[in-house]
């Protein structure tokens, strides 16, 4: 027998199981290492890639941008003074060069962001696609239809769209050590715009002679917005932008600049009009010349403009660079790896030599057995199916040595498993039986009793007496709900069934009265809306369940409310109570048995097994009903079920009397039969 373990037959098959020990780590080794290197030499080119594309958009668009900005100025001018000619040519001229640009950045704009899909692509396309804009903002301002206000806001709309391109080609820069710097640079353009913005709307109120006090504040805004954050960009830039920087704050042009502008904002008074229709209390004179504001505006946003270029030139280098690295430190760390891999594997190679066959083979039988054909057997043990040990648990044989005795072991450990696996499942069965068993005959007996109680109620007369027969008749119908838990908790279907549809309203009523303080419970609102016959018992003793938990776990005094309404997918049951509530872990433990109904063993484990939980989630799986716990408002809690759309039908309804509170059960259900199902 240890011959034939060992011997010559067996010799392949173990080569075999040899080559998959070794082969399989060393082939997903391989695919790992294929997979990362060429992902991050990928992603390096796909950055320098992105770099390169960077810096001709930004450049193209940093122009056109500049040429808004310059046009917009000149605009601003002709509006406020329509009679200074040299502002008219100079308008002109600038119009030509703005033109250019637009060409320019047209030309450029098919290299920048491959596919329809791409952000920088789509930035580009939407604004070129509205290049006929410029030329409606020009018209409205050649004909006099549009004021200095208009234009700006035109103009500036143009011009941030332009720079939005550039900060989009900023942000593939945004990794690694570069995050710093392309984020200073698209703040940087913000700062210039804002800056630029104040400079043209000041040349045009000083063209026309006076600063009314809505331009006065949007002035002192945008003043404010660059100084604010213009400090804060500068704390962290670095090499030549820093220098660029330090050489415009130092240089005269931007100090008179600033010492200008607020002059313009702190000049006194300037406030709007205290009373509608009164007239404005403000001083237009601005105290600033125009020459002297073009002599330090225009080299002071030049300056600021060499700052945002010098910033996105040094954020692209920086990018760039950070690829080159990540590319050399990909190369040594994959050829690192790839060498430390085929040592890896050489040595598994001769280590699983050194096992011997019957050690293999031993290993090879027990995993299979664990892994696979053991937890077959157990669930299908727990499934009720029938399980032959001998015929689907066949022994380990490995002789007397020890090897053989911890196959043995294995042997009797699986056997145990198993056998108490089907010993589980048997009592299951059992019980499942006697739940049954019971629950039916205890069916029977409720509905006989019911039957008998519905023949003394149509002869008797005296209304005392009639509504003692009514309490008795809400006991025994709440003790047929007890019996159904039963058959509920063994696996089965209820007993109960209904043919046709009824309306949600009906359900509802039927739900109520099948608790025990059903006085206490108010249905507030029910849409027009019928449930199909299939789901009206289940849906029925689920509501019933939960308006029941409701009336137990808040005092006597205070109400239940029931609220029905149509939600998205369905149509939404409120059970609210205002009792003690619950705690996070208890909503959130709940909420999990709803969604995700356990066994019934499993449910029992507990101290306190809600076995009503348990119902409800049985019933509500049924039928894909989904039930929630939350918090309520008033302190409580608030059970919703969301019944599907599938099971309603949402013809018109005849709106029916709603319940009235405290009523006996033949007044405040005026259904057309009761849900006790078929007698």
């Amino acid at each position: 027998m240890e011959t034939r373990h060992t011997g010559r037959s067996r010799r392949p098959t173990i080569r075999r199981q040899l080559t998959r020990i070794v082969l399989i780590p060393s082939v997903s080794f391989l695919v790992l290492w294929t997979v990362m290197t060429a992902t991050g030499f990928v992603q390096a080119g796909e950055l320098m890639l992105s770099v390169a594309r960077g810096r001709d958009g930004i450049a193209a668009f940093t122009r056109l941008a500049d040429g808004l900005r310059e046009e917009r100025r000149l605009t601003q001018v002709r509006l406020g003074d329509p009679d200074n000619g040299q502002a008219h040519s100079a308008l002109a001229a600038q119009r030509r060069r703005t033109d250019e640009a637009v060409d320019a950045a047209a030309g450029i704009a098919p290299t920048l962001g491959p596919g329809e899909d791409n952000e920088i692509a789509r930035t580009v396309r939407d604004f070129l696609s509205d290049r006929d804009r410029l030329g409606a903002v020009r018209a409205d301002v050649d004909s006099g239809r549009t004021d200095r206000a208009t234009a700006l806001a035109a103009y500036s709309d143009l011009v941030v769209a332009a720079s939005d391109i550039s900060s989009a080609l900023l942000r593939p820069m945004e990794e690694g050590e570069s995050v710093s710097d392309a984020v200073l640079a698209r703040r940087l353009l913000t700062v210039h715009e804002q800056h630029a913005r104040a400079d043209a709307l000041l040349a045009g109120s000083i063209a026309a002679g006076g600063m009314d006090y809505e331009e006065t504040a949007h002035f002192t805004y945008l003043t404010a917005a660059y100084r604010d954050t213009l400090p804060d960009a500068a704390n962290g830039l670095r090499g030549l932008p820093r220098e660029r920087y330090d050489a415009m704050v130092d240089s005269a042009a931007w100090r008179d600049t600033e010492n200008m502008s607020r002059m313009v904002v702190t000049r006194s008074p300037v406030a709007p009009p205290e009373t509608p229709g009164a007239p404005a209390t403000w001083n237009s004179a601005i105290g600033v010349g125009a020459g002297a504001w073009d002599r330090a505006a225009r080299p002071a946003d030049a300056a600021l403009g060499r700052v945002v270029a010098a910033q996105a030139d040094l954020a692209a280098d920086t990018a760039w660079n950070s690829a080159l690295r990540r590319i050399g430190w990909g190369a040594a760390g994959s050829v690192l790896t790839l060498l430390a891999g085929a040592a890896a594997i050489v040595a598994a190679s001769r280590s699983s030599r050194r096992l011997t066959a019957r050690l293999r083979r031993l290993r090879t039988d027990t995993l299979g057995l664990s892994d696979t054909r053991l937890p077959a057997i157990v669930d299908s043990a727990r499934a009720g199916g029938r399980v032959d040990l001998d015929a689907e648990l066949p022994r380990l044989s490995y002789g007397d040595d020890e090897i053989g005795q911890v196959a043995d072991a294995f042997n009797t450990a699986q056997r145990t498993a198993v056998g108490a696996a089907v010993k589980e499942a048997e009592i299951r069965k059992g019980a499942n039986r006697v739940f049954l068993g019971i629950a039916y005959r205890n069916q029977t007996l409720v509905q006989r009793q019911l039957s008998i109680l519905d023949e003394i109620e149509s002869d008797e007369d005296d209304p005392r007496a009639l509504r003692r027969l009514f309490r008795l008749d809400h006991l025994a119908t709440r003790a047929r709900r007890y019996a159904d838990n039963l058959i509920i908790l063994s696996g089965a279907g209820s007993a109960r069934r209904w043919r046709d549809p009824m309306p949600v309203a009906d359900v509802l009523r039927a739900a109520i009265t099948e608790t025990e303080d059903y006085e206490r419970v108010r249905l507030t609102s029910a849409p027009r809306a019928r449930l199909r016959g299939a789901a009206v018992a289940d849906v029925v003793h689920l509501v019933a369940e939960l308006v029941e938990n409701a009336t137990q776990f808040s005092p006597k005094a205070c109400s239940v409310d029931v609220n029905c309404g149509r939600v998205s997918g369905g149509v939404a049951i409120d059970v609210e109570d205002r009792g003690l509530g619950m705690t996070e872990d208890g909503y959130a433990e709940a909420n999990r048995i709803l969604a995700d109904p356990p066994e019934f063993d499993v449910m029992a484990l507990p101290e306190e097994p809600r076995l009503g939980l348990f119902v409800v989630a049985r019933l509500a799986a049924r039928h894909g009903v989904v039930v929630r716990l939350r918090p309520s408002p008033y302190g409580g809690t608030c059970a919703t079920a969301v019944v599907p759309e599938h099971l309603l039908d949402w013809a018109a309804q005849t709106p029916r009397p709603a319940v009235v509170p405290g009523e006996p059960r033949s007044e405040i259900e005026p259904l057309p039969a009761e849900p006790r199902g078929e007698r």
